[in-house]
């Protein structure tokens, strides 16, 4: 064989091999509706009406997948997206709705009578027939349009109303008086009850609240949960005139209820809060305070409740989850779909708080949910967090998310923690997420309970333990 030959012959088997390389690399499965996780495994795609959630733990497994919402979105094909596709309206005043998105299939619109699509991606269009009756009420206010606009063009250049100066005195003449009378109006009748005070009163307390006032307003406005809760733990705040101020829709009603109280109450009321509002968003004293008052406490999981790929320890504190769980029997209160556990104890006063151990977990939900949580089914009432009935802190690589009813918000974490301490202050309405390895304040939740409240965990790759009262680590 000539060197030229051996050459050749290499180089078509280097490129083979390449060839052989890519195709690896390129994470290809061999099923068709497969695709390569990051883990290595081949998952199987999610099935139209499902959007993706979370890759599979074992080859040849299907991915955890989400149903898409009746009504609101879909998925028409098998697919690994992370969002199901938004449902399309019809036109109300050209097109009708021929078929309901469903979670497979988008809306389906179809053309009013006297209007219909040259094409089917393209919008309905008046047909020649009903350009021919709608020919003259159009060229009617076609008429009308032009005559108005050129009776506004001719006003403007003779300067008249309303592009004149009755129209610009009118400005400046009624914005001072919303920008200025408003505010003043607003604290008119704590100023006045702060002034009698001084005259019967030479505190400090009165002479500063009288000064600040503006700001002392906005401040409480913008703090105002905080600020409510620290008012009643600290200074006796009586539970009617809390919940009164805290079921206030509006932040500014409820900072105007807030003084109200302090100012009826005296000088030592309103001082605590100056105290408080010095303290401002200082989470570390709200965690302090609630910590205090707290009842110690350790959770008993009930296995009746728990998934059956959830194992339950004989002491009822861990749960692990596990690829291959042996059979378990079926009960009216177990979750069938989503991986949760509720403990056995119920809250429905006072304060409590204890701890779960995570360990390295990276998808996990820690919080409370109301017995009458929904068990069965794929549906989101099932899933903690995303139900009006649960609150819960998220885990997921590394990221924390605060989740009640489908609402979530993104938190800082600058220390991933090991252990995660929970504490319920059931009458203020008020549950609290602490890093319990620094003692670091991580949420709160401000909440108007309504019914017991039970501790609630999802976990899926790993175990959570709730820890034994002795196990704790408080300030």
């Amino acid at each position: 064989m000539q060197p030229n030959q051996v050459t050749a012959m290499a180089l078509i088997s280097g490129i083979i091999f390449l060839t052989f390389i890519s195709m690896v690399e390129n994470n290809e499965c061999e099923e068709k509706g497969q695709y390569r996780a990051v883990n290595g495994f081949c998952c199987h795609l999610c099935h139209a009406g499902f959007s993706w959630f979370h890759d599979c733990y074992s080859d040849d497994s299907d991915a955890l997948c989400i149903p898409c919402v009746p009504g609101e979105n879909y998925m028409d094909v098998a697919n690994r997206g992370p969002d199901c596709k938004k449902c399309s309206t019809c036109n109300v005043l050209y097109e009708d709705v021929q078929q309901d998105c469903t979670v497979t299939s988008d809306t389906v619109c179809q053309c009013k009578d006297g209007y219909s699509r040259p094409h089917p991606s393209q919008p309905c269009e008046v047909t020649s027939n009903t350009e021919k009756n709608i020919a003259i009420p159009t060229g009617i206010v076609t008429i009308i349009l032009v005559a108005v606009v050129a009776l506004l063009i001719y006003r403007k250049k003779k300067c008249l109303y309303p592009f004149g100066p009755k129209f610009t005195g009118l400005v400046k003449e009624t914005l001072p008086l919303i920008s200025m009378e408003r505010p003043k109006d607003i604290l008119e009748n704590q100023r006045k009850l702060i002034e009698k005070r001084m005259n019967c009163s030479d505190a400090e307390v009165w002479r500063k609240l009288h000064g600040w006032l503006p700001d002392i307003y906005k401040l409480v406005s913008e703090n105002s949960y905080f600020i409510l809760y620290e008012m009643y733990k600290k200074y006796n705040m009586n539970l009617p005139i809390y919940w009164e101020a805290y079921e206030t829709t509006a932040s500014s009603e409820r900072a105007v209820r807030i003084l109200d109280h302090c100012i009826n109450e005296g000088e030592e009321i309103c001082q605590g809060l100056l105290d408080v509002i010095h303290a401002g968003e200082d989470k570390h004293i709200q965690l302090q305070t609630l910590l205090d008052s707290a009842g110690k406490c350790s959770p008993i999981l009930d296995p009746d409740t728990a998934h059956k790929e959830l194992l339950i320890s004989a002491d009822h504190k861990t749960a692990t989850w596990i690829k291959d769980p042996p059979d378990k029997p079926e009960h009216p209160d177990r979750f069938d779909y989503w991986l949760h556990v509720l403990s056995s104890d119920s809250f429905s006063e006072g304060c409590h708080c204890w701890v779960v151990n995570v360990r390295d977990v990276t998808n996990l939900r820690i919080g409370v949910a109301y017995g009458k949580i929904p068990r069965k089914g794929e549906s989101h009432a099932c899933l903690i967090g995303y139900n009006s009935m649960s609150w819960c802190l998220r885990k997921y690589n590394n990221k924390f998310r605060a989740w009640h009813d489908k609402e979530s918000i993104e938190l800082e974490v600058n220390e991933i923690p090991r252990r995660i301490g929970l504490g319920l202050d059931y009458d203020a309405g008020l549950l609290l997420f602490y890093n319990a390895d620094n003692n670091t304040h991580l949420h709160t939740f401000y909440a108007h309970f309504a019914q017991p409240l039970h501790a609630a965990l999802y976990v899926w790759g790993g175990a959570l333990t709730i820890e034994p009262v002795n196990g704790y680590n408080y300030l």
